[in-house]
C-alpha cells in the first residue's frame, strides 16, 4: 500500500479510536490490532508494537488534560499499575499451555455481562479525590488484584486489560465514572510506556505506520477528556456500557478470524 494511502487512512482512523479511548479510559489496543493486522496486512508482532506505541501516546498526552481538570486518583491509579507487568508476564507465558481464542470469547461473554451491570448501575455523581478516598486494605486489596488481573488478561489476549480496571473502579469501588475514566488512562501510562521502549528495541516499530497514528493519537487524546467532561457522568456511563458491548463481540468473534 501506497505511503500517502497508508497516512490517509491511518491518521483519521487513530483520531476516533484514541477520542473514544480516551473519553471512557481504555487503551484502544483492542480496536489498532485487528485492524492492523486484518486491513493492512501486518504481522501480530509489528502490529502490537504500533498498538502499543499509540496507545502510550494517547495515555500521556489524555492525563496531561486529566490533571488539569482533577479528575485523577493517583493512588488507585499507581495501585492499578503495581501489578500489572507480573500479570501479563504470566499471561504471556499461559499463551502457550491455553486457547487463547477460546479465552477471548469466554472474556467476551464476561463482559457483556459487565456492559449490562455498567448500563443498569445508578450514577455516582459523589466526586471522589485524593484526600476523601478511603485507602483500606479491603480497597488495596481489591485494586491490586485488578491490576494483576488486568495485566494477565493483557497478557493473555494482546488487549483488554483496561476493562478490568474500568469495571473494578465503577463496580467495585463505586467510583464516578468521570473519575475512574481519568484514572484509568493514568494507570496505563506507565505500563506501555515500558512497553513502548521493549517494542522499540525489539524492532516492532514501523515508522511509515507509526507517523499518522502518533499524530492522530495525540490530537484525539486531547479531545477526548474534554467531550466526557461535557458528557456528564450518566452519559459517559451509558457510552462506556455500549464500548464494552463493542469490545465483547469483538473478543467473541476471535476465534473467526484468521
Amino acid at each position: 500500500m501506497h505511503f500517502l494511502m497508508i497516512e490517509l487512512l491511518l491518521l483519521p482512523i487513530s483520531l476516533i479510536v484514541s477520542i473514544v479511548s480516551s473519553m471512557v479510559g481504555l487503551g484502544g489496543g483492542v480496536f489498532y490490532v485487528p485492524i492492523l493486522t486484518l486491513v493492512f496486512g501486518l504481522p501480530m508482532r509489528k502490529a502490537i508494537g504500533l498498538s502499543v506505541l499509540t496507545m502510550t501516546f494517547t495515555t500521556i498526552t489524555a492525563t496531561i488534560v486529566y490533571v488539569k481538570q482533577k479528575r485523577i486518583n493517583y493512588k488507585i491509579g499507581l495501585l492499578l499499575d503495581a501489578l500489572d507487568i507480573p500479570g501479563a508476564m504470566i499471561g504471556a507465558y499461559l499463551t502457550s499451555i491455553l486457547k487463547s481464542k477460546i479465552l477471548a470469547v469466554l472474556f467476551g461473554i464476561m463482559l457483556l455481562v459487565i456492559a449490562v451491570k455498567m448500563l443498569e448501575k445508578r450514577s455516582n455523581s459523589a466526586g471522589i479525590s485524593e484526600k476523601t478516598y478511603e485507602m483500606s486494605t479491603k480497597v488495596i486489596f481489591i485494586t491490586l488484584t485488578a491490576s494483576f488481573l488486568s495485566g494477565l488478561v493483557a497478557g493473555l489476549l494482546g488487549a483488554g486489560g483496561g476493562t478490568i480496571d474500568e469495571s473494578t473502579m465503577i463496580l467495585a469501588l463505586n467510583m464516578p465514572v468521570l473519575i475512574a475514566s481519568a484514572t484509568s488512562i493514568f494507570a496505563m501510562t506507565i505500563t506501555n510506556t515500558v512497553a513502548t521502549t521493549t517494542h522499540i528495541i525489539l524492532g516492532n516499530i514501523i515508522v511509515k505506520y507509526a507517523i499518522p497514528l502518533v499524530i492522530g493519537s495525540i490530537i484525539g487524546a486531547r479531545i477526548g477528556p474534554n467531550i466526557s467532561k461535557m458528557c456528564g457522568e450518566e452519559n459517559l456511563r451509558k457510552i462506556l456500557g455500549v464500548v464494552f458491548i463493542v469490545i465483547a463481540i469483538r473478543m467473541i468473534i476471535t476465534p473467526l478470524i484468521p
